[in-house]
């Protein structure tokens, strides 16, 4: 047993200095390949360290527990190469350049309704298929339809108050309100055959008639005026006028210094003439310009361009003074009317309208389907010319009565302009013999603002509109693509 077990020894010598040549030879022909090689010996160790069974190794790793080993530091990131890219570019949000504003104001702010669809291709595909069918006939008569019908009288007398003028009788009075002389005379304590007394400023009177409004008219004297002149100015008789001023003389002369003031009154004839009516015949549109869409996202198809017309107005934007047929109809008649109604010598300048195919272009958001029309308030001849211009150079009467032509087609969705202007728009027309139902009914002004959006009037608040009033023209009864924007 004791020659045996010392004898085992012996016997594994040779083959452990073997086994240590062979390993000292892989050492030194592998060179480093040894190194990755031993360090995935020694991972699969780590992981497989409970089968780990020497009594050195649990001393390691007793050790290396109590002085865990320093992470390796990270990679550092990898930066991208920026190149260049051929593509669409990314813009800004919002409609206007910086600085840029919307000088139009008309309030039409842009459809966020988040319909599903792309609205700009179903326009472009409704203009496609509209260019497509005939544009259809030249139409024979375009004019528009006369001012609507005075109310009906009450069937119940009422009584008022008539402002008397210089040298107006009894008769005069009488025949106005179409009553009798002698029951005018009795309710106001007066004699029939005797003229009224001059303290008198007022009848009472009691009728069923609504006489025609009348208009005051004013006229300072200068040199070389005559009484036919001015009254050839004012459409009034001569004799006429000169009974309304009996305290000037027969010759106008004023003194130095001396200001004289001719002043008369005219009843105002609100039926329309035949002349008109002929005027109105004869205005010819082509045929097929139609309104697609809404006024702040649309287009126009077969654009009608406004024609050149000195005597009715002066176009400030040819290039954007096109509109739908129906529109460019109503706008020819309106003004027409007003040219012939009112006396009014100066400029209408038409501003804004749309372009040839309508669409968006600024500072605009609406004007893109061919029913807006931006136009000037007429002016006073003094601030003719003027660069910048205020509300004392605006000529209100023309002002309203360019309104009234436009309202009296029956074809005004709406007019813009701003609220604190339509306090003088109230007062000429109330002046003009406009009834306040009626006005409440255009009019938001003098209703207070924070009701006035609860009111469906034609004549809106919008800021912006200090220079300029925006009609805005129904769509025409042939455009079923055309759509309101409120």
């Amino acid at each position: 047993m004791t020659q045996a077990s010392s004898a085992r020894p012996l016997r594994h010598a040779p083959v452990r200095r073997w086994w240590s040549f062979w390993a000292l030879l892989l050492v030194v022909l592998c060179g480093g390949l040894a190194t990755p090689l031993v360090s995935e010996a020694a991972a699969a160790s780590s992981k497989s360290g409970k089968k780990s069974s020497s009594s050195s190794s649990s001393k390691k790793t007793s050790s290396s527990k109590k002085k865990p080993s320093k992470k390796p530091a990270a990679p550092k990131p990898i930066k991208p190469t920026q190149r260049d890219v051929v593509g669409p570019q990314a813009v800004p949000d919002g409609d206007y350049a910086e600085g840029e504003t919307d000088t139009d104001g008309e309030g039409d702010l842009e459809d966020e309704s988040g319909e599903a669809g792309d609205p700009e291709s179903e326009l472009e595909a409704i203009e496609r298929e509209l260019l497509s069918q005939p544009a259809g006939p030249e139409p024979e008569i375009v004019y528009a339809e006369g001012p609507p019908p005075p109310p009906p009288a009450p069937v119940k007398p009422r009584s008022l108050k008539h402002l008397l003028i210089p040298g107006e009788t009894l008769d005069d009075v009488a025949k106005l309100y179409q009553v009798e002389v002698g029951d005018l005379a009795k309710w106001n304590g007066i004699r029939a055959s005797e003229p009224i007394p001059k303290k008198k400023k007022d009848l009472r009177v009691i009728t069923t008639h609504t006489p025609p409004p009348r208009e005051k008219l004013e006229h300072v004297v200068k040199r070389g005026d005559t009484w036919e002149k001015i009254a050839g100015e004012f459409g009034i008789d001569l004799a006429e006028l000169r009974q309304q001023n009996p305290r000037l003389g027969d010759k106008l002369a004023p003194k130095p210094k001396q200001k004289l003031k001719v002043v008369g009154w005219k009843d105002l004839d609100i039926s329309p003439s035949a002349a008109l009516g002929t005027k109105l015949a004869q205005i010819r549109v082509r045929a097929g310009g139609l309104s697609i869409g809404k006024p702040n996202r649309g287009k126009l198809v077969r654009g009608v361009e406004l024609p050149d017309r000195p005597d009715l107005y002066v176009k400030r934007k040819p290039d954007e003074a096109y509109g739908s047929t129906h529109t460019i109809m109503q706008t020819l008649a309106a003004i027409t009317r007003f040219r012939h109604e009112s006396s009014f010598k100066g400029q209408v300048v038409i501003g804004g309208m749309s372009r040839a195919r309508g669409g968006r272009f600024r500072p605009h958001k609406s004007h893109q389907s061919g029913r807006d029309v931006d136009i000037r308030l007429p002016l006073l001849r003094s601030a003719e010319g003027k660069k910048h211009t205020t509300s004392a150079d605006v000529d209100w009467k023309a002002t309203w009565q360019l309104m009234r032509a436009f309202l009296d087609t029956g074809e005004v969705e709406y007019i813009f302009l701003e609220y604190s202007l339509q306090k003088r728009i109230y007062k000429v027309a109330r002046e003009s013999g406009v009834s306040r139902e009626q006005l409440d009914a255009w009019l938001e002004w003098p209703v207070k603002i924070k009701s006035r959006s609860n009111k469906r009037v034609l004549i809106r608040h919008v800021e912006g509109h200090r220079t300029h009033m925006h009609v805005r023209i129904r769509c025409g009864a042939n455009e079923k693509h055309c759509y309101s924007s409120r």
